[in-house]
């Protein structure tokens, strides 16, 4: 709307039309196992969680494997594989805006475990696959340090991880988050060093989750077609 009509030739401006993506996890909103949940879901990837059967196709062939970490002992690095028997979903991933602080649609994965990266892989494409015509997008994760070392390959090996290959993307961590890393972390990854992404602290998916948290209660046990559906009623209500 407000961009000349030949902004995509502005090679020297990239930074001007570049995305900033917020990607982290939810503990809270889990969901039991239910005996009888056969619901059907009316939204079909149409709103803020991505659709179900392509996401499980991904998970079925994805390459479990996590490195150890080269950093500290993060909780969402040494918990991948922490299995809760009684949940159908230990929580949710989702990708935010960085600046607007809005849900982006077609997002939101159920973790299986813990905060895997094949669950947050999948999140991140589907937002990188949105930017058309861009060639610059910054992406802030708690544990960016760890998480993009081998996202490339990751991507490269899987049929359901595409995005533009001419997108560059600028990793940052969380300006509250950074200070648990190594110190070379703060040069590599702070969003205040990173040039053109503007003022902004990479947690404000911390605040969407606070008020999100508030209903995770009454979801937790509701049908998974019908939790979905207030979720997504909730993130579109807060955008």
């Amino acid at each position: 709307v407000n961009l000349s009509e030949d902004w995509i030739e502005d090679l020297g401006g990239a930074w001007k039309y570049s995305r900033s993506f917020v990607m982290d996890g939810n503990f809270s909103a889990e969901h039991m196992k239910l005996k009888n949940d056969d619901d059907f879901d009316l939204t079909g990837g149409s709103g803020y969680f991505t659709a179900s059967p392509r996401y499980q196709a991904h998970l079925q062939i994805a390459d479990d494997k996590q490195p150890k970490s080269t950093c500290h002992e993060h909780k969402a690095v040494n918990q991948v594989h922490a299995i809760q028997k009684h949940l159908a979903a230990t929580g949710i991933g989702a990708i935010a805006c960085a600046r607007h602080g809005c849900f982006v649609l077609d997002t939101v994965v159920n973790f299986q475990k813990g905060e895997r990266q094949v669950n947050m892989d999948y999140a991140l494409c589907r937002a990188l696959g949105k930017l058309e015509g861009m060639l610059r997008a910054a992406v802030i994760y708690d544990i960016a340090c760890q998480f993009n070392v081998h996202f490339g390959a990751r991507v490269s090996r899987s049929d359901y991880l595409k995005f533009s290959d001419t997108i560059q993307i600028i990793w940052g961590i969380g300006l509250f988050h950074i200070h648990g890393h190594q110190d070379v972390c703060l040069s590599r990854y702070s969003p205040d060093l990173i040039p053109g992404i503007g003022k902004v602290d990479g947690e404000v998916l911390e605040t969407l989750w606070s008020q999100l948290n508030e209903i995770c209660g009454s979801t937790r046990s509701m049908t998974a077609a019908h939790r979905q559906e207030v979720l997504n009623d909730h993130m579109l209500d807060s955008n």
